[in-house]
């Protein structure tokens, strides 16, 4: 449903099937018998799941470490890196399932993350290890492999 009036639509019914809103009656008159759960949202505001395009889950570990609080970007990205640069399989796993969680509680139905930490020697799948996560929590999850391309001589980090 497209609303380029931005309109606000009160009294409607919706069913959902599956997951899945497959019919909005503006009316308000579907018949409540056939539905296997009523949901009176009569006090609601119901609203498409969000989208996130943009995240680094992994940086939920460290969000808060008080080094680097006030620090300026690139003095947040050197020292950080020397912390995450050792990232194993459960430390993937957990700040997915904790960044993930967070984006669910907060509307957001569909994310993407663009991880690009693969420690040398690491013969897992990583993002295999997203997917259990989003799987886990029952979000929608599609990943990009995220890349750094300039070293830290080259102006990079």
């Amino acid at each position: 449903m497209t609303d380029t009036a931005k309109e606000t639509i009160s009294g409607a019914d919706m069913l959902i099937a599956d997951g899945v809103v497959k019919k909005i009656d503006l009316e308000g008159k579907m018949d409540p018998k056939s539905a296997t759960r009523v949901i009176d949202c009569s006090k609601h505001v119901v609203i498409p799941g969000l989208v996130n395009t943009h995240h680094h889950f992994f940086q939920t570990m460290t969000r808060n470490h008080p080094t680097v609080q006030n620090a300026e970007l690139f003095d947040w990205l050197r020292f950080l890196y020397n912390v995450w640069k050792n990232i194993d399989s459960e430390g993937v796993y957990y700040s997915s399932l904790l960044a993930m969680g967070e984006l669910l509680k907060t509307g957001c139905t569909l994310t993407t993350d663009h991880h690009y930490l693969y420690p040398r020697g690491f013969d897992g799948d990583l993002m295999a290890i997203q997917f259990e996560a989003a799987d886990k929590l029952g979000i929608r999850f599609s990943p990009t492999r995220g890349s750094m391309s300039l070293s830290e001589k080259d102006g990079g980090l």
